[in-house]
């Protein structure tokens, strides 16, 4: 609904004025929920903006094609395997058991055309086209209109919008922590954790990241284990933090130092640039 070029120019012109149609002789303009709406294609009108061929035209194919394959990437869980590593594409075919062969071949061309991920040399043993898959800065900066969106689902309660899960959690962190820039000052291990229920009373999921002089070293899922720090809220409390940090509604522990520099960073790389 975001990204589709006719409903955008429609809000975006309820925006400044009503439009009055003559069939039932109203006058309509955008609500609150068209406003976020809206909110989601400035975004990623933003990230198509970066693209690593060059900007793209919100309005034509090729963007068309990079927000379908985002979209699909996500949806069936093929971006959250790549988020973890590279693989080949039986690897892939292996781990995502509900697609189909033909569609992740398919899908894989159309993510490497736009330029979400890039193939790298693979001789590795019954691998089908010698290529290794792996993620690009710029899909792991996806992530933004993604949230974005997720975020209009869960404020809306959107029919037939999937619920965010722990495989969600987990390739959104992998994703997006290695593409922060961090202060060289800033070392220890933080827990990140989401409660997936909005109340905060089912146990947290999330991962354990290791920072070292600035640089994100290692990621695991699991909040086991000895921290510096750590960082936790319901999913709908870190999207408006992240999105909006003035919002503040992610708790944090210990040397709050290292999770408040993550959460001003994510928010930065993000959606650090105003969307008007």
């Amino acid at each position: 609904m975001a990204t589709n070029p006719i409903q955008r120019q429609i809000l975006r012109t309820m925006v400044t004025r009503g439009v009055r149609v003559e069939l039932d002789d109203a006058v309509y303009q955008v609500s609150p929920q068209g406003r976020e709406v809206l909110f989601v294609s400035f975004v990623a009108e933003r990230w198509l903006q970066s693209a690593p061929q060059g900007p793209l035209d919100f309005d034509g194919p090729q963007a068309e094609a990079a927000v379908l394959a985002l979209a699909e990437g996500w949806n069936t869980t093929l971006i959250h395997a790549l988020a973890h590593e590279p693989l080949t594409r039986k690897q892939l075919n292996d781990r995502l058991k509900g697609v189909r062969r033909g569609q992740v071949k398919r899908l894989l061309a159309a993510m490497r055309s736009s330029g979400l991920v890039e193939g790298r040399p693979s001789s590795e043993p019954g691998n089908e086209d010698g290529v290794l898959y792996a993620v690009t800065d710029w899909l792991r900066a996806g992530l933004a209109p993604l949230a974005a969106a997720a975020r209009v689902e869960r404020r809306q309660g959107i029919k037939g919008a999937a619920p965010i899960d722990a495989l969600d959690v987990e390739a959104a962190f992998y994703l997006s922590l290695p593409i922060l820039e961090l202060p060289r000052e800033l070392t220890g291990v933080c827990r990140l954790g989401v409660n997936l229920d909005d109340e905060g009373k089912t146990a947290l999921t999330g991962v354990t990241a290791e920072i070292d002089q600035g640089r994100v070293l290692t990621c695991h899922p699991g909040l086991e284990g000895p921290a510096d720090a750590w960082a936790n809220a319901p999913a709908l409390d870190w999207l408006d933090t992240v999105i909006e940090p003035d919002a503040k509604r992610v708790r944090t522990g210990g040397d709050k130092w290292l999770p408040a520099a993550l959460l001003r960073s994510l928010h930065e790389t993000l959606f650090g640039v105003p969307v008007r």
